[in-house]
Formats: C-alpha cells, sequence, structure tokens
C-alpha cells in the first residue's frame, strides 16, 4: 500500500495560532482556498485508488478541490482531529504562558496538557485511533494507492504510530497542504517524504 496524507488549507484560526481540533468547525479562509487551489494544480488526483477525508469542513474543502471532481470522497469519523478538549479553539501563545509544563520545546501541546484539559483525548487513545485507521487501510487496500486529507496534528500521530510507537516528539506539524507519503509492505511502513509543499 502506498498511502499520503494532505494536511487541509488554512482557516482564520490557524492564521492566529489558535488550537483547532476535533471540536471546531471552520471552512478554509480566502487566503487557504486559494492556496489549496494552487497546490491542487501541482496535484494528480487519478494517481490513487481511494479517497478518504476527515468529515470537518476544512478537510472535505480541501479534498474537493484535490481530487478536482475525479474521486469519490469517503468521509471517516476516525480522522477527525485531535480533542483538544477545553483547549480547542484557544490561543497557543497564551496557553504556553499559563501552562508551560504542557507545551513541547517546538511550541506544540505535549502529553501533559490533559492535566488541564481532562475533556481532550489522550496521547495514547489518540494513537489508538490512528492505528486502527491505518491497520484497516492496509486490509483493504494492500496493492493500492490511498489518499488521504485531514489534519496536522493527525498526520503527526499517524506518521509517529508507524515509527515511534506513537511519539509525536519527533514530528513537526507539515504547512498546510502540504503532503506526506508513506510505502506499506508485509507490516512495515517507510517514510517516503514529510511536509512536501506542491508549491
Amino acid at each position: 500500500m502506498e498511502i499520503v496524507f494532505v494536511r487541509h488549507g488554512q482557516t482564520a484560526l490557524n492564521k492566529k495560532n489558535y488550537l483547532q481540533g476535533a471540536s471546531v468547525n471552520l471552512s478554509l479562509d480566502e487566503d487557504g482556498r486559494k492556496y489549496a487551489e494552487k497546490a491542487a494544480a501541482h496535484f494528480d488526483p487519478s494517481e490513487f485508488d481511494v479517497v478518504y477525508s476527515s468529515p470537518l469542513k476544512r478537510a472535505v474543502e480541501t479534498a474537493k478541490i484535490f481530487t478536482k471532481g475525479q474521486r469519490d470522497i469517503i468521509l471517516d469519523e476516525r480522522l477527525t482531529e485531535f480533542d483538544f478538549g477545553e483547549w480547542d479553539a484557544k490561543s497557543l501563545p497564551e496557553i504556553r504562558k499559563k501552562y508551560p509544563d504542557a507545551i513541547d520545546p517546538w511550541g506544540k501541546v505535549n502529553k501533559h496538557f490533559i492535566k488541564y484539559a481532562k475533556k481532550g483525548e489522550t496521547f495514547p487513545d489518540f494513537d489508538k485511533r490512528c492505528g486502527v485507521f491505518l491497520d484497516d487501510m492496509a486490509q483493504k487496500y494492500p496493492e493500492n494507492k490511498v489518499l488521504v486529507i485531514c489534519h496536522g496534528t493527525l498526520i503527526r500521530m499517524m506518521a509517529a504510530h508507524y515509527l515511534t510507537h506513537g511519539d509525536m516528539n519527533h514530528f513537526e506539524t507539515i504547512d498546510n497542504c502540504a503532503l506526506v507519503k508513506f510505502s506499506v509492505r508485509d507490516g512495515v511502513a517507510r517514510m517516503n517524504y514529510y511536509n512536501r509543499k506542491l508549491i
């Protein structure tokens, strides 16, 4: 199997550096839509046998732009972004000032956030969710090319599940509309590229 992840285009909260998890369902902003269209101009959806997307608006809009009407889009709840609980739609710089132990050296939320945002998703549960999806894809499409349009933290965990037993510390959040590709054979995943930009 070959599986390519595409992060959705920019939203207003991306631009402001706010957390944007499972409970935030914004559309792309104008700049995000224009950039997605420019990036998609360099992308060929006909290479893929199947396309999956997060059901959140920002991902579905990006999926429609990238597939250009050439592929059906399967919405899958397992691809919803990480749930930051009470921290969703909050300013990341402000959270960092108030809860420095819950932010990693690169300015991303770490596993300790759950002490403060108790309604959030734990990292182990998130890893399990991603793993279930990846195993399902490998079983259904062992010889196929799969395209997945989803979210930044989710893509980090997909990579972490494959390569570092769920430890996201080793992966930066990719840019909006950037790509990550894995090839999977006999249960072994190899990263072909990470944060590939089309423009």
